[in-house]
């Protein structure tokens, strides 16, 4: 129970400081977005997306980090575009394009095709390289043994948090947003 709210706390800390982070750099508009159907993409498919960035980490941690991201945009680009099959599993077929290395080439081409400027592009992945760099300093200042169970489940929560944001970046960016809205019920 000790270490479910441990973890809890790191990833909403995590999110936290990176939602602000996008958040300044125009990338966000002080949250992210709850879509139900990328939320269970990424339950579905995160298993195959550790299993390709858990080797990653040795000598590519920004990388293994911040493709979870492009992951996130490339499956909220797809998600707009309406163009999910039932049960598909979108990141295999993001990263069977041009392959795991290239994952983000390949999704900043989707972002592209479905009208983000490349200016926005350049600035969420600069930003995207800070921020998994932030997360990879959050890490290590927890002083977790590498290669450990902990280590493991603090990693799952990280690229977790990148994946959230990848996808709120994504929706943001092309024009979503959140409105209050006042409905009136009939008494």
């Amino acid at each position: 129970m000790e270490q479910q709210e441990y973890l809890q706390n790191f990833e909403k800390s995590l999110a936290e400081q990176l939602m602000k982070m996008l958040s300044d750099k125009k990338l966000l508009g002080g949250y992210t977005y709850e879509v139900e159907e990328l939320t269970e993409l990424w339950h579905r498919c995160a298993p195959d997306y550790m299993a390709d960035a858990v080797p990653q980490i040795a000598d590519y941690p920004l990388a293994a980090i911040a493709w979870a991201a492009y992951f996130g945009a490339g499956a909220a680009v797809l998600w707009d575009k309406q163009s999910i099959g039932e049960g598909e599993n979108i990141y295999l077929r993001l990263r069977d394009a041009r392959g795991f290395d290239e994952m983000d080439e390949y999704v900043n081409y989707l972002m592209l095709d479905n009208g983000i400027k490349q200016a926005d592009i350049d600035n969420l992945e600069n930003t995207l390289r800070s921020a998994a760099q932030s997360a990879e300093t959050a890490i290590r200042k927890e002083g977790v043994e590498p290669q450990s169970v902990m280590a493991f489940h603090i990693f799952a929560r990280v690229v977790k948090v990148f994946f959230a944001l990848g996808a709120s970046s994504a929706l943001y960016l092309m024009g979503y947003k959140y409105e209050k809205v006042k409905v009136d019920l009939p008494s």
